[in-house]
């Protein structure tokens, strides 16, 4: 009896070890109270169900839960709910376990590296005064010189710590929109060492993707099934002249900006320029929907991801102006820009 006790008990410690080695455990323990908490996908998502299927939930109970989430380097935002009361933490995950508690009514972490790490860079650069002013147009000389010495003082710390994963978060969140140079600089800022780290990759990624569809390139060859259930391919257009626009249902630009295109493609279309409309919607019967209201008389497709990721689709409405022999001669244009390109380039042939 004692030996299989001692084989349970070992199996048990085993069983354990595998989970803290394989996922990251949070822990919570608040004074008392039921309530509700949930992670947030750290995951680009395209949908509400995808959202849903991404984020991980538990319920508190007597001020205590346990949550058990995949192991990988990254930031997340939780949220936790006690009756009327919102609490939120970035937790920076790792293979472990992070114990939260309620201080000064703010939740604190603690029992993971990463994550003491995080939070003490967050500390250096004073980001809860930079974080409010992030998205200011018009930073008054106080409000700049925040701005200015957060960047300063981000890239002095890619200096000192070349092998900091969650300072790799934080140039992620500042340059996710970057040119390539710029990205070619933040990645080769940091050591080889953490070269597969979660946000290196993806700056990696979107360098090469920006890369790929730079003016002068080959567009990418796609094939996409249209609203009618047709085949269509890019290479269709050969010989003509080809607007890609990318956009969705819910974008009020992008919708804003059709009669504008329907325009363009009257008074172009005899003159050899076609237009694609490549939709991004997530939700089937939302783009179905908008399609039959819109009008628009060219073909509609629907891509949800590859096609978008292989175009560096980070916002919309964008369009890629592509020629007779399907290179990229110009993108990201909109209004009267669109029109003037395409008569400047016709008024040639």
């Amino acid at each position: 009896m004692k030996k299989i006790l001692i084989t349970l008990m070992a199996m048990a410690t085993l069983f354990s070890c595998s989970q803290i080695k394989d996922n990251c455990i949070i822990k919570g323990q608040f004074s008392s109270g039921d309530g509700e908490v949930v992670v947030l996908p750290y995951q680009k998502v395209q949908s509400k169900q995808e959202y849903d299927s991404l984020s991980f939930n538990a319920k508190i109970k007597d001020g205590k839960f346990e949550l058990q989430l995949d192991a990988e380097k990254v930031s997340r935002q939780i949220r936790i709910k006690m009756g009327k009361e919102y609490i939120s933490y970035t937790v920076f995950s790792e293979p472990g376990v992070i114990n939260l508690k309620v201080k000064d009514g703010k939740l604190i972490g603690s029992g993971s590296t990463l994550n003491d790490e995080y939070h003490q860079l967050l500390s250096e650069l004073n980001y809860e005064a930079y974080n409010k002013l992030k998205y200011n147009k018009n930073p008054n000389s106080e409000e700049k010189k925040t701005i200015d010495n957060y960047i300063s003082k981000l890239w002095n710390l890619s200096k000192e710590y070349p092998k900091s994963i969650p300072l790799t978060q934080l140039f992620y969140e500042k340059y996710w929109g970057a040119d390539v140079k710029t990205l070619d600089k933040i990645i080769n800022s940091f050591s080889e060492e953490i070269r597969e780290s979660y946000y290196l990759k993806e700056m990696l990624i979107r360098k090469e993707n920006m890369e790929r569809v730079a003016i002068g390139k080959q567009a990418p060859i796609f094939s996409l099934t249209s609203v009618n259930g047709e085949e269509i391919a890019l290479d269709r257009y050969k010989g003509k002249y080809l607007l890609v626009d990318f956009w969705a249902s819910w974008c009020g630009p992008c919708r804003a900006g059709i009669p504008n295109l329907k325009e363009i493609y009257k008074d172009y279309k005899s003159k050899g320029l076609e237009i694609l409309s490549v939709s991004t919607d997530a939700d089937e019967k939302a783009w179905l929907k908008a399609v039959d209201q819109e009008q628009m008389p060219w073909s509609q497709v629907r891509d949800t991801k590859s096609i978008s990721n292989a175009y560096n689709i980070t916002y919309i409405p964008m369009i890629f102006l592509i020629d007779p022999n399907g290179k990229i001669i110009d993108k990201g244009l909109h209004g009267e820009a669109i029109r003037n390109r395409v008569e400047e380039l016709i008024s040639k042939k």
